[in-house]
């Protein structure tokens, strides 16, 4: 019997964005090879539930969303989401730069490394989401580039994103490039090295109702697999995202948010989800 998953294009896009920053616990589960229809590292497709919790570097996921028979975990640190069904791993999909398919593509590359190694995709999905069902592939895209690859058993799972399951898209974010500084004092975090991005955001309204520019609603994604919410010092700035900025529909807005990164790291999307509308921006 075929195994009919459906997967909701804010999950595949943006959905599984979880508040963290990598830490030296996840450093075994970061490097890995994807080998599509087969496995990432040391998860393999087909592996129990209960021998994913005891793999080094895994163990309890971070997050888990079910729909359905499907559990999708989520495991921040390692920027790996991994989805079970009858206790078993059926997909694993990764935003981790590290982490490359046994012919060397992975997320950050333009999305004709995907096309170049392995062909053209299978018909259907969303334009943005490459299968290749061939090998048990599957590439997501945005902006021109890769932001998601994972793998699946194409002799098993059969792939289904129905129109009801993507919900018109009514907002429109677009960004300016972060401005990097070093953060100093009390804003400097908890470890050595840390520095402030300050991104200033336009957002425009295409649905019925008023949309708000809540700090909260924006989450900044970087090249690692890491993710960060607004910092206090986004108060500071003179046209600072607030709770109480609204955008009527047919209107556009701008503000700006301040975002607390680990030195090194750079910004590669900002994402706006206010549970209702949601839409990302690629650097």
């Amino acid at each position: 019997m075929n195994l009919v998953i459906r997967i909701p294009r804010v999950f595949l896009l943006a959905g599984w964005l979880v508040v963290t920053l990598p830490s030296i616990g996840a450093a075994a589960a970061d490097a890995g090879t994807v080998v599509p229809g087969q496995s990432l590292g040391s998860l393999r497709l087909g592996m129990p539930v209960t021998a994913l919790y005891q793999a080094a570097g895994w163990g309890q996921p971070d997050r888990v969303h079910i729909s359905g028979s499907i559990s999708y975990m989520t495991y921040a640190r390692q920027g790996v989401m991994v989805a079970i069904r009858d206790s078993a791993v059926v997909l694993i999909l990764t935003t981790n730069q590290r982490h490359r398919t046994d012919k060397g593509v992975g997320v950050g590359q333009g999305a004709s490394a995907a096309t170049s190694a392995y062909g053209t995709p299978a018909s259907g999905g969303d334009g943005r989401t490459l299968w290749y069902d061939a090998v048990g592939l599957v590439v997501v895209t945005g902006g021109g580039t890769i932001v998601r690859i994972g793998v699946y058993d194409p002799k098993t799972f059969v792939r289904a994103i129905l129109a009801d399951e993507q919900p018109a898209r009514d907002v429109f974010l677009t960004a300016r490039p972060p401005k990097y500084s070093t953060a100093v004092g009390d804003d400097a975090g908890p470890g050595p090295g840390a520095r402030t991005a300050v991104v200033t955001v336009t957002l425009k309204n295409s649905s019925r109702g008023s949309k708000v520019l809540n700090p909260n609603f924006f989450t900044l994604a970087d090249r690692e697999g890491g993710s960060y919410r607004y910092h206090r010092t986004t108060f500071a700035q003179k046209d600072a995202c607030r709770s109480t900025l609204t955008v009527p529909p047919g209107e556009s807005k701008s503000c700006s948010l301040v975002f607390l990164v680990p030195t090194g790291r750079t910004a590669r999307f900002i994402a706006y989800n206010d549970g209702g509308s949601l839409d990302e921006f690629y650097f």
